[in-house]
C-alpha cells in the first residue's frame, strides 16, 4: 500500500518548526540493512482460533542502484525457521520442504526518489524460481494428486507479476507504507485510494487514515501510524468474481451458496512504524483481517532491524 497522500517536494526529513515529517529514503548504493521478520497467523472463528503458525526470517536489503528518480533495491531471504503449533507431523514436514525452497531467494523492485514503491522488476525470475521448486518438490512427494494440489495452491501467488506484487511481497509493501508521505504531529490525514488485489490493481477503494504519533528528535526518527479499510461493496462484488475464475463451471446458484458461507467479507490492515531521520524503518509492526463475519484470517507481521 502506497500512501501518496500530500505532495512531496522537500529533501528535509524532520522538520520541528512545523512538527512535520516527510518519509523520505535517503539511500546510498551499495548501503545495507539487516531485518528481522516475523508472521504469525491464526483463523477467528467465533470466539475460538485455529490454525496458528509462526514463520520468523531475516532479510537482507542492499541498495542496488540510486538515481534522481529511482531505487533499485534487493531483499535476499534466509535463516527460516517455522512453528505450526499442533498441527499433523506429515503437514509439518511438507511445509518445512516448501519453506526450504524460499531460502536464499531473491526479490529485486524498484522505488521511485522518495522510497514509495513502484514495482518488483524480478518478477519473471522469481515466477520461474518458484515453478521449479513447485516441481522439485512434487517429484520428493512421489506425485501425489493431493500433495501437488496443495502445492500448487501453495505457490500460486508467485505466477505473475500482478500476483507478486499484490499477495507475495507483503513484507516490502509494509516497510515501505509510508514513503513518499508528509505528515504533521498529531494530525489525521483521511483519503482513499486504489488498493490492488489478486484480480489486478488498483481494483479496490481503501480507505485509509494515517497519524503522526510522536518524534523523537533526540534519536532522529518518529512513530507513526495507519489504518485502512477496503470498501465492504467492492469486496463482495470482487469475491464473487474471483469465485467465478475458481470456479468456470459452477452456476449463478452455485456461487450465491458459496458467498452465503463466507458471509460479509472484510478486509483492515493496522500499521505501527518507527522510521529513522535518513528512510530507514527500524521498527513496523502490521496486523491484516482478511475474512467475513463468519470467519478471519489474522496476520501479524513484525520488521525490525538488526
Amino acid at each position: 500500500m502506497q500512501l501518496l497522500i500530500i505532495s512531496q517536494l522537500a529533501h528535509s526529513q524532520i522538520n520541528m518548526e512545523d512538527s512535520t515529517v516527510r518519509t523520505t529514503a535517503y539511500w546510498e548504493m551499495n548501503e545495507m540493512n539487516s531485518y528481522q521478520i516475523t508472521l504469525e497467523s491464526f483463523d477467528v472463528i467465533g470466539l475460538d482460533t485455529s490454525n496458528w503458525n509462526r514463520i520468523d526470517y531475516v532479510v537482507d536489503m542492499k541498495i542496488l542502484d540510486s538515481t534522481e528518480t529511482n531505487y533499485e533495491v534487493s531483499w535476499t531471504y534466509r535463516d527460516f525457521n517455522l512453528d505450526l503449533g499442533e498441527r499433523d507431523s506429515a503437514y509439518q514436514t511438507l511445509v518445512e520442504k516448501m519453506m526450504t525452497i524460499s531460502e536464499g531467494s531473491l526479490v529485486s523492485f524498484r522505488t521511485d526518489e522518495y522510497g514509495a514503491f513502484q514495482q518488483v522488476t524480478n518478477w519473471e525470475d522469481i515466477s520461474e524460481f518458484y515453478r521449479k521448486g513447485g516441481d522439485t518438490l512434487k517429484s520428493m512427494f512421489g506425485n501425489i494428486p493431493q500433495i501437488n494440489e496443495m502445492i500448487d495452491m501453495t505457490f500460486t501467488s508467485y505466477r505473475s507479476k500482478n500476483s507478486i506484487e499484490s499477495q507475495s511481497i507483503k513484507d516490502v509493501l509494509q516497510f515501505l507504507n509510508f514513503h513518499g508521505g508528509e505528515y504533521k504531529l498529531g494530525e489525521e490525514l483521511s483519503g482513499i485510494i486504489n488498493s490492488s488485489n489478486v484480480l489486478g490493481k488498483n481494483r479496490l477503494e481503501t480507505q485509509v487514515n494515517v497519524l503522526l504519533d510522536e518524534i523523537f528528535i533526540e534519536d532522529n526518527d518518529y512513530r507513526i501510524v495507519s489504518f485502512s479499510e477496503a470498501n465492504s461493496e467492492q469486496l463482495i462484488s470482487e469475491t464473487e468474481l474471483v469465485l467465478k475464475t475458481m470456479m468456470p463451471n459452477a452456476t449463478e446458484a452455485d456461487i450465491e451458496q458459496v458467498m452465503e458461507e463466507i458471509g460479509v467479507p472484510t478486509n483492515t490492515v493496522e500499521n505501527v512504524s518507527v522510521i529513522h531521520g535518513w528512510g530507514w524503518p527500524i521498527f513496523s509492526k502490521e496486523i491484516r483481517n482478511l475474512g467475513s463475519n463468519q470467519k478471519i484470517k489474522v496476520e501479524i507481521r513484525t520488521i525490525e532491524i538488526l
